[in-house]
């Protein structure tokens, strides 16, 4: 299957028309692979105006490039899971994840993860009526006790609050960072993934149902480093949100995380487009000064 995009450039001292042709193939059958574009132009009359083509060429290229592609780091959606209920009584529950190493072909320059997305399992609700949005889903930072063991931040103080739909319904709902804002995740780190539905008085007998499961096996394809804890945490109102590990079997979470090395590669390729633009203005003033001086 091939992708082509065809710009036209006019030449400003005779204004005719140079065609550049940006052509992309892959199969059908398999995903994108990275853009990679083969440039056809007629030849240019002088070489400030091929530098003029070659930066427009590479500008159109830039836009047509994807984000660096978000990338499924570890998850859990994959074992038999069953629901749980998560009560209007300001109640809360987390489950810890481990963020594995970056990738071998990250740049240097990339020095953690930025959550793309949460895809967490839900069963339904109960009760909810016809005010939605009660549940907030949050990331956590990690806070090490003094035994060795570790309990999500206070509630109050959340790394994150993810946005995204009500879970009110069976299936997989996507959870993601505020339009415009980066959530850093370091590598050897490790986070909480919190529900949590505030305590009002008209929803104390209403509850989510998010899925859970007694597996502590991470899903097959889960990154390298990266892990998910094996038993949750709770909060309750009545105990002052303080967090404890719950009595009887220990259960996680169901949910899948993707996740982006950051800075995205796309920010140098921006960097390099800027440096040939540089690079092709001083060529131009410099042809000027030589015309100039003969």
């Amino acid at each position: 299957m091939n992708e082509t995009l065809t710009v036209y450039v006019m030449r400003r001292d005779d204004e005719t028309w140079s065609r550049i042709n940006f052509t992309r193939t892959f199969a059908e059958s398999t995903p994108p692979p990275p853009r990679v574009y083969r440039l056809k132009t007629d030849r240019p009359r002088r070489t400030g105006q091929g530098l003029k083509l070659t930066l427009a060429a590479l500008l159109t290229a830039l836009a047509l490039q994807p984000d660096a592609a978000a990338v499924v780091v570890v998850g859990n959606l994959d074992p038999r899971s069953s629901g749980a209920t998560l009560r209007g009584d300001g109640t809360a529950w987390a489950t810890q994840f481990t963020v594995g190493p970056l990738p071998s072909d990250a740049s240097p320059e990339h020095d953690s993860w930025a959550l793309d997305m949460i895809e967490s399992r839900f069963l339904g609700s109960s009760g909810l009526g016809f005010t939605p949005h009660k549940l907030r889903v949050s990331i956590q930072n990690d806070v090490p006790l003094d035994d060795g063991d570790s309990i999500p931040a206070p509630l109050d103080s959340p790394l994150a609050i993810l946005t995204g739909p009500d879970p009110n319904t069976r299936g997989e709902h996507d959870f993601m960072p505020p339009e415009g804002t980066t959530v850093s995740l370091q590598p050897g780190s490790s986070y909480w993934l919190v529900y949590y539905f505030p305590g009002e008085e008209q929803y104390r007998h209403s509850f989510y149902s998010p899925a859970i499961t007694l597996s502590d096996d991470e899903d097959a394809g889960s990154l390298p480093g990266w892990s998910i804890g094996d038993a949750r945490r709770a909060a309750e109102a009545s105990d002052d949100h303080e967090w404890f590990l719950p009595g009887g079997l220990a259960v996680t979470h169901v949910f899948r995380l993707s996740a982006t090395p950051v800075p995205e590669p796309s920010e140098y390729a921006l960097f390099f487009a800027l440096g040939l633009g540089a690079f092709a203005l001083w060529h131009r003033r410099r042809q000027r000064g030589q015309r100039a001086a003969a």
